[in-house]
């Protein structure tokens, strides 16, 4: 049983995941950090084009969601479709209000992973061959 309606409605507050889905996100994030990070310093060491380094905006962007939805316990393809997965399954969440606070917030989540990817994609690219 889902305790989300119980839940104040501000977005700090809208949650959608439990521990085991969390916890779910942040290997992904972990995973997909070290993968990104491994292929940048591959790609700088086997002196590959500088633009060829732009293929680690993808993994870093999976990195930075997987990490970000874990700690703001809210999942952003769950927060589009309105429901929650507290590890007993998906539901469906009941209060709009709080529908639209974890749809703010999962925006949030991918500007804040993106802006992170790129940043981190903008670093390699300036970097010369290692």
């Amino acid at each position: 049983m889902s305790y989300l309606p119980l839940m104040p409605t501000d977005d700090s507050a809208a949650i959608n995941i439990g521990p085991r889905e969390r916890l779910k996100r942040r290997v992904m994030g972990v995973v997909s950090l070290m993968f990104g990070a491994g292929l940048a310093f591959w790609l700088m060491t086997a002196g590959a084009p500088r633009w060829s380094r732009i293929v680690i905006f993808f993994p870093l962007w999976l990195a930075g969601l997987g990490l970000l939805q874990a700690r703001e316990k809210t999942c952003i393809a769950l927060a589009a479709r309105g429901l929650c997965n507290m590890d007993e399954g998906e539901e469906a969440v009941k209060d709009q209000r709080l529908v639209d606070a974890l749809r703010v917030k999962a925006r949030r989540i991918n500007r804040r992973a993106l802006m992170i990817a790129a940043a981190i994609t903008l670093v390699a690219l300036a970097f010369p061959r290692l």
